[in-house]
């Protein structure tokens, strides 16, 4: 026994050696998702804007977080506050009418309401009167260009992005109550992608690229610049900033995943499971063994399923999921209504597929208009996988499609 027990406390040595070094050699892979969580560091979360708020608005705004964005919550919440502005930085702007309602109800007496994002509802775009689309190239080298984009203010700030292929723009814009702020430039031309929407007594501001006010662009001195300036637009005297991951941040966690988000306590666990194997290793050759009992094997191929199911859900990429979602879906309205999905982004093809879905036409351009827009992201999030999928089952329920 005396010897076993020295060969343990070499054999428990030599594994924190070990853990230790591949801790230590390494190398930490940097996380691009595209978060939008204030309290997310990686590059493209919102830490660095939603400390420096306070400080690029003044000691004289008082901000305020929101967690929710339902038409419920809005119809108590927004009563009271129309000196105050709204502010989102999201991926995706994807609201209802109920919400658009409030929100618009909201600005005509008086509020203000700052939306960053990639894309919006069509139904706010329509109320607005305006449109947005996307640049595409007329060459396809251009796509990979990665030089520096310039995107500049009216008063003159200018701030220098990488890597934004496809950038939103505004058109279809009313001169009488709509102003553009920003733009950015190609080919020597200015095109709009931040404007001053008047509505009642209040106002919109519409951003689109929210990925200007993220770690990654933030921690940039020129483009902290332009996104503080942007920051400063905002008029009113309390700053409700929505917080759209604060569900994920705050959901029950336990002590296990706790241990093992810090690199200290993921070490000192895995020692404790290391020490508890020698042990019992130890422990089992002083007692005697059981008998086995011979067990039918049973059927367990749901099991093996679901265990599949899980590793590939909680390795997989949700960026990957939703590209096949889209496609898979694509394929089954090519094949269930023999349409064309190359002219997706053509105006008819909604049109085709409402009359051959029995679905409404503003429920075919707003699915599409959503599929378009994952085409294009990067990275995306389980949430907004989530979300696809319920809009694809719903869209198929209606179409007699499932």
């Amino acid at each position: 026994m005396k010897n076993s027990g020295k060969f343990g406390l070499i054999l428990l040595g030599m594994t924190v050696l070990i853990i230790a070094f591949i801790d230590l050699a390494s190398d930490k892979q940097v996380d691009w998702s595209q978060t939008y969580d204030q309290r997310d560091k990686i590059p493209y979360g919102l830490y660095v804007t939603r400390e420096e708020l306070p400080k690029i608005l003044g000691n004289e705004a008082e901000i305020e977080d929101f967690t929710s964005t339902n038409y419920d919550f809005l119809k108590t919440f927004l009563p009271g506050k129309e000196q105050g502005s709204l502010v989102y930085v999201v991926n995706g702007f994807y609201e209802g009418k109920e919400v658009t309602r409030e929100l618009i109800n909201f600005v005509k007496k008086g509020g203000e309401v700052f939306i960053s994002a990639n894309s919006f509802p069509l139904y706010l775009l329509d109320t607005l009167g305006i449109k947005q689309q996307y640049h595409y190239p007329y060459n396809f080298g251009e796509v990979l260009n990665v030089e520096d984009r310039p995107f500049s203010l009216v008063d003159g700030k200018t701030a220098y992005y990488k890597d934004l292929e496809y950038p939103g723009l505004f058109s279809n814009l009313d001169t009488l109550n709509t102003h553009i702020i920003g733009y950015y430039e190609v080919e020597d031309k200015e095109i709009p992608n931040f404007i001053e929407i008047k509505k009642g007594e209040g106002r919109f501001l519409l951003h689109l690229e929210p990925l200007m006010f993220t770690n990654y662009y933030m921690l940039m001195e020129d483009n902290f610049i332009y996104g503080a300036a942007v920051l400063k637009l905002l008029s009113g005297k309390e700053i409700y900033w929505f917080d759209s991951t604060f569900k994920r941040a705050v959901e029950a966690k336990t002590p296990l995943r706790v241990l093992l988000q810090n690199d200290g306590l993921r070490q000192a666990w895995y020692i404790l499971l290391f020490g508890l194997i020698l042990f019992l290793l130890f422990k089992s050759k002083r007692e005697q063994r059981a008998v086995n009992v011979v067990e039918p094997e049973p059927n367990l191929s749901k099991e093996f399923a679901r265990t599949i199911a899980t590793l590939y859900y909680e390795s997989g990429n949700p960026g990957n999921l939703i590209q096949k979602k889209v496609e898979y879906f694509l394929y089954d309205i090519r094949t269930h209504f023999q349409l064309d999905i190359l002219q997706l982004e053509d105006d008819f093809f909604a049109k085709q597929l409402s009359l051959k879905a029995g679905v409404s036409l503003e429920e075919c351009e707003n699915l599409i208009r959503l599929l378009l827009g994952y085409r294009k992201m990067r990275a995306s999030t389980d949430n907004e996988l989530i979300e696809l999928n319920k809009r694809i089952e719903e869209f198929k329920h209606k179409a007699n499609m499932l």
